[in-house]
């Protein structure tokens, strides 16, 4: 990975971090280390293709058939949603979400790999 992805990505990991720290419900504090690594993001996208392509495009710069496009969440709405399946409230200044099903099931077995999910999803964000 180049040197200006990781630094964009570790760009969005630590502006995400603080939208995140003013949210509920807060990562635990063991998960706080938000990844960076080639190898981090590796295992996001192992861990995306086999939890979330399901419902979301396996391009998560696409809307999938049930859930939305995910590359513009901040880390606090992927956190709440996977695991209570619902948006945080209140919602990140300046989120307005995609899609106003609440299909979206909780998936609390990621809970430690949500960090890497995200970091994964912002480093395939097409510049607009």
């Amino acid at each position: 990975m180049n040197r200006s992805l990781v630094g964009a990505v570790l760009g969005s990991l630590l502006f995400s971090a603080a939208l995140f720290s003013q949210t509920k419900p807060s990562l635990p504090a063991k998960v706080q280390a938000l990844p960076t690594t080639a190898k981090d993001i590796e295992r996001g996208r192992v861990l995306y293709v086999a939890n979330c392509i399901r419902c979301h495009n396996k391009d998560p710069n696409v809307k999938g058939s049930i859930g939305p496009e995910m590359v513009d969440s901040p880390l606090s709405v992927m956190y709440s949603k996977v695991m209570t399946g619902k948006y945080p409230d209140p919602l990140p200044a300046g989120f307005v979400p995609k899609r106003k099903s609440r299909a979206m099931q909780a998936i609390p077995k990621l809970k430690a790999d949500i960090p890497v999910i995200w970091a994964y999803v912002q480093s395939v964000k097409k510049k607009k």
